[in-house]
């Protein structure tokens, strides 16, 4: 067992306490603190085991407040994932637990705080569909929404 400085892993704790956060993040941060490679992954090691550090909760957590939030579509949702070095399996995992209701809610509202907000273009289902699509919806998911 490699000694770790108690000062440093306290920090860690905390940074981890405050806010949920995913490996890679928590990684990022040890990168600044003076402390060796081993020393890094005794502390990565301590904090998953602790339950500070947990990819599946921060995944189900990013996807949750992603679309209540912001109102991201499923794509822009695995986007933000895989850019926080969340592992594949449990972004589809994260993805996969979305409610299919929830998520059609969420994509009205969409639609409709975006007609509300572009009056002048209300009509124009190309800007529209421009508009959903960087949001993150899936082509699919807008044409079978706009042809219900």
């Amino acid at each position: 067992m490699i000694d770790v400085p108690s000062d440093i892993l306290v920090k860690l704790e905390r940074y981890c306490a405050y806010q949920e956060r995913c490996e890679a993040d928590v990684r990022k941060k040890m990168v600044g603190l003076a402390i060796s490679s081993a020393q890094r992954e005794e502390i990565m090691r301590r904090l998953i085991d602790q339950k500070f550090v947990d990819d599946a909760r921060f995944a189900a957590l990013f996807v949750r407040g992603k679309m209540r939030e912001n109102q991201w579509g499923r794509l822009k949702i695995r986007q933000g994932l895989y850019a926080k070095g969340v592992d594949s399996a449990i972004i589809d995992q994260a993805i996969a637990d979305i409610d299919p209701e929830e998520y059609s809610n969420m994509l009205a509202e969409a639609v409709a705080k975006w007609k509300r907000l572009n009056k002048e273009d209300a009509e124009d289902r190309s800007k529209l569909i421009r508009a959903l699509l960087t949001k993150g919806f899936e082509m699919g998911e807008i044409m079978a929404f706009l042809n219900a």
